[in-house]
């Protein structure tokens, strides 16, 4: 199929546009920093990430089981709508009192992971599934990829925007020309890129109210008790099921260490970036550079997950992140972007090849249950490794002088736990790997 062709999908053209403006956060960039000028501590903001976490972990099967019986686009919807409350929150919260900051964040933190987890898998299988009902399954690849490439594109402007919203040189003239006073501080301006969110979430509400569902029939005894009930089966039957299918459980596992070891990297990465000498106004060239990679690059990944062999696949993909986890590690000034850079690539390739061989072996009727098995085996593990990485730099840092800390020498030293981390995480999955592909082959 053409572009064209393929945007003429109704749920196809408004899961792209949902996607890319779903995550088109202009504060992003600047994520710990902006986290620091509300007024909270480093050791509240991993707090709240665990509490981002935890819940995906309690709400994201039972979410997909709900799309699977009550409705996919009622889940997309409602998902769009927490996930507007959720930024406007913070975007109106006053500052004043430390203690009301943290709790709007501790709500914030529930309602985003909630709005993550009702949409996941709920937007993938609407999609999904129209191009299946029409006999077009095979060009999944190709919307994955178109996917990639218009969220990339919106990452260009929103990278840009981001980082130059939150740097006080670039935004004084603007504030002068409109009469305001010259922010002195990040302080100032840290509302900005919250507020623009804001305005594009709207877009996102708008794809998730335009998708198109059949209307299921309703349960003629029991009324919503019995749905519950139908959900939870559901639930209970395609955990077992990824339990007793090594194909889905060995994807899954892979998924979620690749998935959430480079999150938690990538969450830090205005960190990285002030650690390794990069000023906060090329964060945004450097993100959108990201973005343009990915374009080229997509492509080129969809070639890879599609042709190479699995097993081959994985083995390349792991070596190649523990070279890149080692390089980074060594936080060489300004260079350091190089193995950031093949870090994303690695993380869009492996996250193609999961949705092509997770969406292929899926049967329809719990495809988003499936996929929201995906998002909790993912945040499972970024949970894990976000205590694991806070209780290993709080004791590393007591190590180092404050002089030494203001220089970021400490941080930089905490990044050689994700080599250990990941390559030990890496050969024990292959090692069962490897005992249960002798007894029965897990990937023909």
């Amino acid at each position: 199929m053409t572009v064209k062709e393929i945007l003429q999908v109704r749920n196809v053209r408004c899961f792209l546009i949902f996607r890319s403006s779903y995550f088109a956060r202009f504060y992003y960039p600047v994520f710990t920093l902006l986290y620091l000028d509300y007024g909270l501590t480093l050791s509240q903001f991993a707090m709240l990430n665990v509490v981002w976490a935890a819940t995906i972990v309690i709400s994201e099967v039972p979410s997909g089981a709900f799309a699977d019986t009550l409705g996919r686009k009622k889940l997309v919807v409602l998902s769009s709508l927490v996930m507007f409350v959720e930024i406007a929150m913070i975007a109106l919260v006053p500052t004043e009192n430390p203690n009301v900051v943290f709790m709007v964040f501790l709500i914030n933190r529930v309602l985003s992971g909630l709005a993550m987890s009702l949409a996941s898998g709920a937007d993938e299988a609407l999609a999904y599934d129209t191009l299946k009902d029409q006999g077009k399954e095979e060009v999944w690849p190709q919307v994955l990829q178109m996917q990639l490439r218009i969220a990339s594109s919106v990452g260009i402007v929103v990278t840009l925007l981001g980082a130059a919203m939150y740097d006080v040189n670039f935004m004084a003239p603007i504030f002068e020309a409109l009469g305001m006073n010259r922010p002195e501080s990040t302080q100032d301006i840290m509302r900005i890129p919250v507020f623009a969110t804001l305005m594009v979430a709207l877009i996102a509400i708008y794809a998730a109210f335009s998708m198109e569902e059949e209307k299921k029939e309703k349960t003629a005894e029991g009324g919503k008790l019995a749905t519950t009930m139908a959900s939870l089966k559901l639930t209970m039957n395609t955990g077992k099921w990824v339990l007793s299918t090594p194909y889905v459980l060995f994807i899954l596992l892979y998924y979620s260490l690749f998935e959430h070891t480079s999150r938690m990297f990538l969450t830090m990465n205005s960190q990285y970036y002030r650690a390794i000498e990069i000023p906060i106004i090329y964060i945004g060239f450097i993100g959108a550079g990201i973005s343009v990679f990915q374009i080229l690059l997509a492509g080129r990944s969809r070639r890879l997950a599609e042709q190479m062999e699995p097993k081959r696949f994985i083995l390349a993909m792991g070596v190649a992140t523990i070279a890149t986890y080692y390089c980074i590690s060594l936080g060489w000034p300004i260079y350091g972007v190089i193995p950031a850079l093949a870090l994303i690539f690695i993380t869009m390739t492996m996250n193609i090849f999961i949705s092509y061989h997770l969406n292929k072996k899926t049967e329809s009727h719990n495809r988003a249950t499936v996929l929201s098995f995906k998002g909790l085996m993912f945040n499972l593990g970024y949970g894990f490794i976000g205590m694991l990485y806070a209780y290993y730099y709080k004791l590393l840092s007591q190590n180092y002088t404050e002089q030494q800390i203001e220089q970021h020498i400490d941080f930089i030293a905490s990044l050689s736990s994700f080599v250990y981390y990941f390559a030990f995480m890496f050969i024990a999955i292959s090692a069962w790997f490897y005992i249960k592909n002798k007894r029965t082959t897990v990937f023909s």
